[in-house]
């Protein structure tokens, strides 16, 4: 399991590396741990939008939401 100090540590030394404006260069294991992370943040959040999206239907049935674009608020331009 990776740890949220691991994140935290590869980040700022990718950051202060793009900040010397030198060339980036990434261990095997520093650019798994960030595909990883990025690849649970992304199923994240496509979980949320889900969540969030059969809320705000359930509410436009019970009568409270105002309209139908609610109901597709967060959508990603792409999921059409």
């Amino acid at each position: 399991m990776v740890s949220a100090k691991d994140v935290d540590r590869v980040r700022k030394a990718l950051r202060a590396k793009l900040g010397s404006g030198a060339d980036v260069v990434l261990a095997e294991t520093e650019l798994r741990l960030l595909l990883d992370e990025v690849g649970r943040l992304m199923q994240s959040n496509d979980r949320l939008r889900r969540q969030n999206r059969r809320v705000r239907l359930k509410l436009q049935r019970a009568g409270i939401a105002e309209d139908a674009a609610d109901a597709q608020g967060d959508e990603d331009p792409g999921e059409v």
